[in-house]
């Protein structure tokens, strides 16, 4: 009976450790665990594409962790959309600004899709439940 208890006592606070799921099969008479499967699914891929009228300053940034994507930063992609990923925290919320040469809102302008817009539409707020797809749309005024 104690080595019952013992077992549980270790899935539960390897549970209570990883704050993730736990699946562990254990035989009710044995002394020992078969086996603990922890899952930890962390994060998840967010893909950004750059469209539109952008020119070699035209990109967008994150915070965190630290994503500029579009212009000079990806020459070798044919597309006209310009795409790149990055890996973020599940329901963390990031930040993405738009990047422009001039006055957002004079100049050029941004739309964004997937995302909910701050600071006027220059910026937008995303949290990720799972796999997630941002476009930023630019347009010169």
């Amino acid at each position: 009976m104690a080595s019952r208890v013992f077992t549980g006592l270790i899935a539960a606070a390897l549970w209570a450790v990883a704050g993730m799921a736990l699946a562990a099969t254990a035989d009710p008479v044995a002394t020992t665990v078969d086996g603990v499967t922890v899952v930890a699914d962390l994060d998840v891929r967010l893909v950004v594409a750059v469209g539109g009228d952008i020119g070699e300053n035209t990109y967008v940034a994150s915070a965190p962790p630290g994503l500029a994507c579009g212009g000079v930063q990806y020459q070798y992609m044919t597309q006209s959309n310009r795409q790149c990923w990055l890996r973020i925290k599940r329901r963390t919320p990031v930040i993405l600004t738009a990047q422009a040469n001039g006055r957002y809102g004079v100049d050029w302008s941004v739309q964004w899709v997937g995302c909910e817009p701050i600071a006027n539409g220059a910026a937008c707020t995303i949290t990720a439940q799972g796999e997630a797809q941002v476009v930023a749309l630019f347009t010169r005024n």
